[in-house]
């Protein structure tokens, strides 16, 4: 009885429009309203955005051209900048070490790398060191980081990193 069951064409005339008719109501009633608030809350989101964006045309205009430069490559200085970005984030000159390495071509581009490491510093400032490095130079890359947790502090780290500069 239970074969024939699923061989009625009846069933099937029956349960299929049943089917659409829950589909477009659970859809009407359920889904679509939850996909327009989740709408309307990345329109606020773009909104705040903007006007960040803005805000950052306005302190630093040079920024939006700043990759298409030419010459740009030879401003990149690892001792100018990891100093400045240091500074920045209040880490002291005796906190750090940094090894430059020479250039070498590879592929027709210049590699120049970089060997930096904290002494006792905060994840966060180490973050925002890193963070604010990678967002000035975008041909800047942190090929390796290796973090050492300190006994002297809660939140004191050894940082090592390898910076490599492609241009």
């Amino acid at each position: 009885m239970k074969k024939d069951f699923w061989k009625q064409p009846d069933f099937f005339f029956l349960l299929l429009p049943v089917l659409a008719a829950l589909w477009a109501l659970l859809s009407g009633l359920v889904f679509y309203p939850r996909h327009g608030k989740a709408f309307s809350d990345k329109k606020t989101q773009y909104a705040e955005a903007a006007a960040l964006i803005e805000q950052i045309l306005q302190l630093e205009p040079a920024r939006i051209h700043y990759q298409g430069q030419t010459g740009q490559s030879g401003d990149f200085d690892y001792t100018v900048e990891v100093d400045r970005f240091a500074k920045e984030l209040g880490i002291g000159s005796g906190s750090y070490t940094l090894n430059v390495r020479q250039a070498l071509k590879q592929k027709g581009k210049t590699r120049r790398s970089a060997d930096l490491s904290f002494k006792s510093v905060k994840i966060e400032t180490a973050a925002g060191f890193l963070s604010g490095m990678l967002a000035r130079w975008p041909d800047l890359q942190c090929e390796q980081i290796a973090l050492d947790k300190t006994g002297t502090g809660k939140n004191e780290w050894n940082v090592k990193m390898r910076l490599v500069y492609i241009y």
